[in-house]
């Protein structure tokens, strides 16, 4: 299915029942609603799963570049629970996909049941601002590598199983260079803005044991500052945590949304 902003369309998948509790899945950079394959069988069944193609990936529209992404992202998010007759939503992102919900979730909390972060980062608080002076760098270096290494290098640092490194190899192409270039760089202006700290809501962090050491420390300082959370390593994972070792994942995450206050936050609006 598709929305329209702007004259720009969104992709856009909703599985499962229409009175199940809402989760809506948000990818991570040059990939697309098929990063949560798996999650979307292991859940179906139970659960009113929403999954999408964020501007510029799969089968969605990019959006004007001199847009923020992230806060664009978390707009049209907001849209799509609309879309679907949600009021309240746990939101699951991977990668930039949790950074975009943490924008939902300082923009309209109202709209937020739960959290789940993979391999994610914290906004709160940000980064130093002289992060940003990587951004000339980042786009030197990425004009330099020719797209085919791009592919491999991408699918080899991010996934350790066969068939994961094929779906990035795939999905990075497809993206195109430009907009890996662009997206890294608005990651890095994300991190460097920062975010207030956000209310309190049921978390859980997933961090895969082969991830780079940079993801690991931050997903364990991250559950030490908040209240609610829960802390899950993933065995033999990488970034793509999900995908490599999707029977874990999709344990933890269903431990996660049987807990009685996310089943309790989580509503679904009845049309009047």
């Amino acid at each position: 299915m598709f929305i329209e902003l702007d004259g720009k369309r969104v992709y856009y998948e909703v599985h499962g029942p229409d009175r199940g509790p809402a989760v809506l899945f948000t990818h991570g950079v040059a990939m697309d609603h098929r990063t949560f394959d798996e999650q979307v069988s292991a859940l179906a069944d139970r659960y009113r799963v929403i999954v999408w193609d964020m501007p510029g990936h799969g089968r969605s529209d990019p959006i004007d570049r001199h847009k923020p992404f992230s806060n664009t992202a978390a707009e049209i998010t907001v849209r799509l629970l609309d879309e679907a007759s949600v009021d309240r939503a746990t939101l699951a992102g991977l990668s930039l996909g949790s950074l975009v919900n943490q924008y939902v979730l300082a923009n309209a909390p109202e709209r937020v049941a739960g959290m789940i972060h993979i391999s994610g980062g914290s906004l709160s608080p940000g980064y130093p601002r002289v992060l940003k002076i990587l951004i000339p760098f980042v786009s030197f270096g990425m004009a330099l590598y020719p797209q085919a290494a791009l592919n491999k290098a991408f699918a080899d640092h991010k996934a350790l199983t066969a068939s994961t490194r094929q779906y990035l190899k795939e999905t990075i192409a497809a993206t195109g260079k430009p907009m890996v270039t662009h997206l890294v760089n608005e990651m890095i202006r994300d991190m460097a803005a920062g975010l207030p700290e956000p209310p309190d809501r049921p978390t859980l962090i997933l961090y895969g044991d082969h991830d780079i050491g940079f993801i690991r420390r931050m997903s364990e300082t991250w559950h030490t500052r908040l209240p609610e959370s829960r802390l899950v390593r993933v065995d033999q994972a990488h970034h793509i945590l999900n995908q490599d070792n999707a029977e874990a994942c999709n344990m933890a995450i269903a431990e996660f949304l049987a807990n009685a206050e996310v089943w309790q936050a989580t509503e679904v609006r009845r049309e009047e």
